[in-house]
């Protein structure tokens, strides 16, 4: 009769199957209503109603700022879409303590890569593309370059829907970049005929009724 005989496990083999989980281990940490998971920056809500009997910044309203993933779902389900509020409202989601206004510190020498859609998308894109800008910021996915990014921006027009997304740093035109073109392939934007330009800050509120684009991807 033989004996099977079991190899020795060593100190390293020993050491890494305590530290990696079982799949039900996994499993049952999902399943942990107590547990959350962090976010890599903390990100605030914001939205803006036109009352014209107001000033500008008194239309814009904090909505309030999430941490973790499960607050974030828990915010965006508890919201209307974006294709569902009013002409002449906006939805704004930037990294705690950014506010949305391009005279800010932290704003004021960057710019925005804006993508403008057709009315006939209101109904069908908008909601996909602004979901998927937000996943994109929560799960920084845009890499190294992700510091330079502060937030994102929606406006609900009668003519066309803007979405534009916010920058650091308008004239390092290498990160400016590879923000744009990574924002392109997050939002599946294949099309040669569909563009995103780039507008600085000062530029775009100097007065010029025509500000140029800085960049174009």
């Amino acid at each position: 009769m033989t004996t099977d005989v079991l190899p020795q496990q060593t100190n390293d083999n020993k050491q890494q199957q305590n530290t990696v989980a079982t799949k039900d281990q996994v499993q049952t940490i999902l399943n942990n209503p107590n547990i959350k998971f962090p976010l890599e920056d903390s990100w605030s809500f914001w939205f803006y109603k036109n009352e014209r009997s107001k000033e500008w910044k008194e239309n814009v309203k904090f909505i309030t700022t999430v941490d973790f993933v499960e607050d974030f779902w828990g915010v965006y389900n508890h919201i209307q879409l974006v294709s569902k509020v009013n002409v002449g409202c906006d939805y704004m989601f930037f990294k705690k303590d950014i506010p949305p206004m391009w005279e800010d510190p932290q704003n004021c020498d960057g710019g925005r890569w804006i993508l403008n859609l057709d009315k006939k998308y209101h109904n069908t894109n908008l909601d996909m593309y602004w979901l998927n800008t937000l996943l994109a910021l929560i799960g920084d996915q845009f890499f190294d370059e992700g510091p330079y990014v502060n937030g994102v921006w929606v406006n609900i027009r009668s003519k066309l829907d803007k979405i534009a997304l916010w920058t650091k740093i308008a004239k390092n035109a290498e990160v400016q970049m590879k923000i744009g073109r990574r924002y392109k392939e997050i939002l599946n934007l294949k099309d040669k005929d569909t563009t995103i330009a780039y507008e600085e800050h000062q530029a775009a509120n100097s007065g010029s009724s025509q500000a140029e684009p800085l960049h174009m991807v």
